[in-house]
């Protein structure tokens, strides 16, 4: 029955899937302003930033040591890069903004939108409430992250690839999209590191989700994650973009 259960949660993943968004569609179209991915970076990072958090919370609730272990590792990876030869996977995604025009160090302080703040909250509350059955924060926040299916093009090319080679970002500039389902990884575009992350997720999901009421809950938490987070693209869409304004074009290292 769980294995059952972890293909539902997959399915409603691939469903509704980042690249369905047209905020992401818009992206890997190369139509893109500068305004719009300035933006996507100061409303998508506080949300990156909060990830580690979110895997500790969860995996601090774990009784099963090699679970446990695999959580703790993709948070050492997120946090120093030293699995992949990398740096802090945030720090990456700041070198992106960075290239788009993005000055870090005001990240912390930007306003955010009130769509943004309702995936942090849900999030936060997801993995780190422990009021809150660690199986909703992993269908929810854990696999909706790390079990995205590739994110393409109509033409099958990674978003790794459409910034590189659309938009013309250097490679210190788009070193984020290497790891994070998007890069040129063979037929799937999905990276190694994420294939590993999402294995003990659905272990978790297969092993703990094991009544009705946990399934009940791990759903509904993933269904209402899968909404907020579509609300969130689409008020940067909104919010960010005119097809008027010139797309954007790396011109300077």
């Amino acid at each position: 029955m769980s294995e059952a259960f972890v293909q539902e949660l997959e399915e409603l993943i691939h469903a509704r899937r980042k690249n369905t968004s047209p905020l992401y569609q818009t992206i890997l179209a190369g139509k893109a302003t500068e305004r719009l991915l300035r933006v996507f970076v100061e409303q998508r990072w506080p949300i990156k930033s909060w990830w580690t958090r979110n895997l500790v919370g969860v995996a601090a609730r774990m009784d099963d040591l090699d679970i446990r272990r695999s959580l703790i590792e993709n948070a050492y990876e997120e946090e120093f890069g030293a699995l992949s030869d990398s740096k802090r996977h945030v720090d990456t995604f700041e070198d992106f903004g960075r290239a788009v025009g993005v000055d870090p160090a005001t990240l912390p302080t930007l306003e955010l939108f009130p769509e943004t703040v309702a995936v942090i909250e849900h999030n936060r509350r997801a993995c780190n409430d422990t009021n809150v059955h660690f199986t909703e924060g992993v269908a929810s926040v854990l696999l909706l992250m790390e079990g995205q299916p590739p994110i393409t093009d109509e033409r099958g090319r990674s978003m790794m690839a459409v910034i590189r080679d659309d938009y013309g970002v250097p490679e210190w500039g788009y070193e984020f999209f290497k790891h994070h389902a998007s890069a040129d990884a063979g037929e799937s575009g999905v990276s190694e590191l994420e294939d590993e992350h999402t294995a003990p997720l659905r272990v978790v999901i297969d092993r703990y989700c094991d009544t009705d009421e946990l399934r009940t809950g791990a759903r509904h938490a993933l269904e209402t994650a899968i909404e907020l987070r579509h609300a969130h693209f689409d008020a940067i869409l909104r919010e960010a973009y005119d097809p008027a304004e010139p797309v954007f074009r790396y011109t300077a290292d």
